[in-house]
């Protein structure tokens, strides 16, 4: 009997595979596609919202020639000032044709030919008369009344006191004035005429931005302000935007 030997035989197989199918995907237009989008989107976004550069520019400027400006209003005066009446004053003349000296009290009352009455302001000593001529004596005296009727004229009194007393003014009365008002421009009258009148300054030159120097020209009937400003004018290059 004969031993077989059993030998391993290797068969090399060669398999042959068709070329492999990838799944069909579309992820590479997409992102084309959004490529685009953001491409248009950052566009209309960039023409909406321009972009700025923030810059420090130094341009020149120029002084224009100054302007003045003017206004002006009436004082509207509402202070009133009240005045009394004051009494009228003058200087009686008597006359003594007595031989006999005489004293006259203080307050005695003389009515003029208008009926005005003026009353002395203190005693008077009235010499008596001689052959020389009569005793005359002065005193001063005030009208009754306030005002100007008090203002009695020469010889408006003109009388005789007894049987030798004579009583005259042969000077008129002054300084009787009726009571009055006066009306008179207080400080509120004078901030209340400003401020109008700067109202109508701000309405003739609405919207300036420039320094102006304020002039008070003095006047008793009315405000005057003047405003001297001085404009200028800057030169800046049309490529640059200025916010």
């Amino acid at each position: 009997m004969h031993a077989v030997e059993n030998e391993v035989e290797t068969i090399h197989l060669y398999v042959v595979r068709e070329q492999e199918q990838k799944p069909y995907t579309s992820l590479p237009l997409l992102g084309a596609l959004l490529c685009l989008l953001g491409i248009a989107a950052i566009t209309f976004y960039s023409a909406e919202h321009p972009y700025y550069e923030h810059q420090r520019l130094t341009v020149p400027a120029v002084l224009l020639p100054p302007r003045m400006f003017t206004a002006q209003t009436p004082f509207i005066p509402t202070g009133v000032r009240t005045y009394p009446a004051t009494t009228a004053h003058g200087i009686l003349t008597i006359t003594n044709g007595s031989v006999i000296s005489q004293t006259l009290p203080a307050g005695l009352i003389f009515i003029s030919s208008s009926g005005t009455s003026v009353v002395t302001d203190q005693a008077v000593f009235i010499p008596a008369g001689s052959a020389n001529g009569y005793g005359v004596a002065y005193v001063s005296a005030h009208a009754l009344i306030s005002g100007q009727q008090g203002n009695i004229p020469a010889f408006a009194i003109n009388r005789v006191e007894g049987s030798s007393v004579y009583v005259r003014n042969l000077v008129a009365f002054q300084g009787g004035r009726d009571a009055y008002s006066v009306k008179f421009i207080t400080s509120n009258d004078r901030n209340v005429a400003f401020s109008k009148i700067r109202n109508i300054l701000i309405s003739k030159i609405a919207g300036l931005h420039y320094p102006c120097t304020e002039d008070h020209i003095a006047d008793a009937r009315k405000m005057i302000v003047a405003w001297h400003c001085q404009f200028v004018s800057y030169h800046i290059p049309a490529f640059y935007h200025v916010k």
